[in-house]
């Protein structure tokens, strides 16, 4: 895991680093809604709230954001 430089949303490449998992992995939760996001265009944008929310669960300890629960805004 990276330290995170505070900002309100950050990009899926930024997210990755902060919890630590692969490209692959993040953009499929993405798609399938486990990861809370927000597109413009073709640009995805992940809230600072979604980061504390996975950095603060078991999925940080496996770095697999894949096993997140689909959590609706």
């Amino acid at each position: 895991m990276v330290e995170r430089i505070e900002k309100p949303f950050y990009s899926p490449e930024e997210f990755r680093h902060i919890l630590g998992c692969g490209k692959s992995v993040c953009y499929t939760a993405l798609k399938e809604g486990k990861i809370r996001s927000f597109r413009l265009g073709n640009r995805y944008f992940i809230p600072d709230t979604e980061v504390d929310r996975l950095k603060n669960s078991a999925i940080a300890e496996s770095g697999d954001v894949l096993k997140a629960d689909p959590d609706p805004w």
